[in-house]
């Protein structure tokens, strides 16, 4: 098993044929990013959906900032289980081999490029999961430049996250617990954020109503 394995994003991704990032994610240009901000959500999931993407959306959401932005970046996945001793020392041993430090939302957040949003299947846990608080925000904002993250379980620090500009985050609670008890099972995998299913370099299109996962290609 590997992290976020380039020649697995790749297999996980066939139908795309242009360019890949340097993980391997399909590559969906700027200028298609930049013209989704221009369209609402029902014109954006309407042909997704009339192709056979029937589970791309999800909804029940709380917004950061409920002002009405956007988020639209290049999805970063990544899949939370409860913990298990074992479990727990195989997979943390599997990313010191890869040269990642700190816990796991850390080894995400510390790989992000500009317009990317992290995508974080927390199996809607919220005491102690705890993915992201203020500091990690302000790093999220560092890397992405005006990315976010969509969050299936909790955030903590919000009156720090709010201070934070230009990012937007979905979550489904808050707590000031910090992030305890789980592993990270997929990082640039497949997963799932409560009805939607989501794989790596989806373009994430949130808006006041929830967020759309539109396939890459």
């Amino acid at each position: 098993m590997r992290f976020s394995a380039k020649e697995d994003i790749i297999q996980l991704t066939p139908q795309w044929k242009g360019p890949r990032m340097s993980d391997g994610r399909p590559y969906v240009e700027d200028k298609y990013l930049v013209a989704l901000q221009k369209m609402t959500l029902e014109e954006v999931w309407k042909p997704i959906y009339l192709l056979g993407y029937e589970n791309q959306f999800e909804g029940d959401f709380k917004l950061l900032h409920d002002d009405g932005r956007k988020l639209i970046g290049r999805a970063v996945t990544c899949t939370f289980a409860p913990t298990r001793p074992d479990l727990h020392e195989v997979l943390f041993g599997i990313g010191a081999q890869e040269g990642r430090k700190g816990n796991y939302n850390q080894w995400v957040i510390d790989a992000l490029v500009e317009r990317d949003v992290v995508v974080c299947d927390m199996y809607d846990k919220i005491y102690k999961g705890t993915f992201i608080g203020g500091n990690l925000t302000t790093a999220i904002k560092a890397r992405t430049k005006n990315g976010g993250a969509v969050v299936w379980g909790g955030v903590r620090d919000v009156e720090q996250m709010l201070t934070v500009p230009d990012v937007q985050v979905y979550y489904r609670g808050v707590d000031p617990t910090p992030i305890r008890e789980v592993v990270m099972t997929g990082y640039n995998s497949a997963t799932r954020i409560g009805r939607a299913i989501v794989l790596p370099g989806d373009i994430v299109f949130g808006a006041p109503g929830g967020v759309l996962f539109i396939p890459s290609h």
